[in-house]
């Protein structure tokens, strides 16, 4: 079991990659990330770890997965990560239908309090601000809770404001809520822009509404034209293959390529890059009907 309380540096993102990827005789492919920790595998998998007899792929680094679900949309990138929250959003729009899920990123859940930034108190300070939480059933919220009163907090003078993970980011930088309970991969948004890290609990047991155990906490997912599944598929092997070398060296090549350091890594999980088809697709657009309806009740 891992929880912490401590403050963590800002991350910034990292340069654009190059490597080699593809097969000789192919096409150069292009694709598409948004840099940070997340991409562990992809930074792993660069000069050394690459099979140089093969042509490198031209790997662009965009500033949101927006752009890059946009740049598939078009045809401009044969292959490219986007955030899985917003699958359902771009599978409805024209030309989705030449995509196809192909690997995914995953995060552990955790449970981590954010503080605004500017703002510096204790656990035992928390009484009377207003912190935003997903839901009153939350596991996130329950296991704060419980570690909070574990730890000689009194967590009854909090006001709570209930809200869209991603609606927490933009509240915190208003200055609507002095804090947020959410999920781990959220963190390292937040300290980029100069939040603080005050609780931190990656033992999370996943399975509510909030943090649906089936889709496995997956944050990014892969998605390539189905044109050009052959020429990328060299590609995932390189990425899979990076992803069987130790955490720590998985740790190294993500210090190596931002401004996080290795010391602050080896407290934290290591993202891991996996297979994926188009069923995980499917389960998003159903996880986010689902949501809609019950907002819509």
């Amino acid at each position: 079991m891992v929880k912490k309380f401590f403050p963590v540096l800002a991350l910034l993102l990292s340069p654009a990659l190059v490597f080699n990827a593809c097969k000789k005789n192919d096409a150069r492919i292009k694709i598409g990330h948004s840099g940070g920790y997340l991409f562990a595998a992809l930074y792993a998998a660069q000069g050394d770890l690459t099979a140089h007899s093969l042509k490198r792929p031209d790997i662009r680094q965009f500033r949101s997965t927006s752009d890059i679900a946009y740049a598939l949309l078009s045809s401009k990138l044969d292959a490219g990560f986007v955030e899985a929250d917003k699958l359902a959003v771009f599978a409805a729009l024209s030309g989705f239908d030449r995509l196809t899920v192909t690997g995914k990123i995953t995060y552990p859940y955790g449970a981590a309090l954010i503080l605004r930034k500017g703002l510096n108190v204790r656990l035992q300070e928390l009484g009377g601000l207003s912190i935003a939480a997903s839901a009153p059933g939350c596991v996130l919220l329950k296991e704060f809770t419980a570690d909070a009163r574990r730890l000689g907090a009194d967590t009854s003078g909090i006001k709570y404001q209930y809200m869209a993970f991603d609606g927490m980011i933009p509240a915190l930088e208003a200055g609507v809520v002095n804090a947020a309970i959410i999920k781990g991969s959220y963190s390292a948004v937040l300290t980029q822009k100069g939040h603080s890290i005050l609780y931190q609990n990656w033992d999370v047991k996943p399975g509510d509404e909030c943090c649906p155990a089936i889709i496995d906490q997956t944050i990014l997912v892969l998605l390539a034209n189905r044109n050009k599944l052959d020429a990328v598929k060299p590609f995932i092997e390189t990425l899979l293959s990076a992803q069987k070398l130790s955490p720590d060296m998985l740790r190294h090549a993500v210090a190596n390529n931002t401004a996080i350091s290795f010391e602050i890594l080896q407290g934290q999980p290591v993202p891991e890059f996996s297979l994926a088809d188009d069923e995980l697709l499917q389960i998003f657009i159903e996880t986010t009907e689902h949501h809609k309806d019950d907002h819509d009740k």
